[in-house]
């Protein structure tokens, strides 16, 4: 892992996090602490850390003497977690200077086009960072530490959704929207197209909980 002036254990987590996203490790089963330490190059204790900050944000399960197993990732958690992440960026949206705003939308737009050019695979983690961009400004840490753990809630979700190109090409067009919202400060359209963003569609629910969700 690349070294940073982040905590160890936030590293790790992060590490952990994007392993159990990409189905590494299957759900249902018991995480292997001493395997994953080897893996990691790192120690029992900032792992267990990471770990058990994973199972507080219900990712992971922590099961008294038996350690941390993968919590399979539900419908109705799917469905019930997105309209709370969609309300939260749009109380976050309407804290961020709109001039500041308006900057960013070049920005947007570039990730937004990013989206279309990488492998789907990346598609995902480019956008996290149209999200991250357009948020940016936001004054209220908090709010945007629990946006960031209700992200985390469905990321597995996250990552199946963007293996479709066609569904690729659907968020980068509500990207767009939104940008050009921002950019004519139109600040109550905007907010109206980032709840759009994060509205669920059945028919895509259940496409993707038919395929499996790792």
């Amino acid at each position: 892992m690349a070294i940073t002036k982040r905590p160890l254990r936030e590293q790790i987590r992060d590490e952990v996090l994007a392993r159990l996203v990409r189905g590494d490790y299957p759900v249902g089963e018991r995480i292997n602490e001493g395997q994953l330490a080897d893996d990691l190059g790192v120690s029992r204790t900032p792992l267990r850390e990471a770990l058990a900050g994973l199972a507080q944000e219900g990712v992971l399960e922590l099961r008294p003497n038996r350690g941390f197993w993968l919590s399979p990732l539900t419908v109705d958690e799917v469905k019930e977690t997105y309209p709370i992440i969609g309300a939260l960026e749009v109380a976050a949206l309407r804290t961020c200077a709109i001039d500041e705003l308006v900057a960013s939308v070049p920005k947007l737009n570039e990730l937004a086009q990013r989206m279309l050019d990488v492998d789907p695979i990346q598609a995902g983690a480019i956008d996290d960072q149209w999200h991250d961009e357009l948020l940016k400004s936001c004054p209220n840490k908090r709010l945007l530490q629990l946006i960031k753990a209700q992200k985390t809630v469905v990321h597995r979700y996250e990552f199946a959704y963007f293996t479709s190109r066609k569904r690729i090409m659907r968020a980068e067009t509500e990207h767009r929207m939104i940008a050009k919202a921002i950019l004519e400060r139109d600040m109550d359209r905007a907010a109206g197209e980032l709840i759009g963003n994060w509205t669920v569609d059945p028919g895509v629910l259940r496409e993707i909980f038919d395929q499996g969700v790792s």
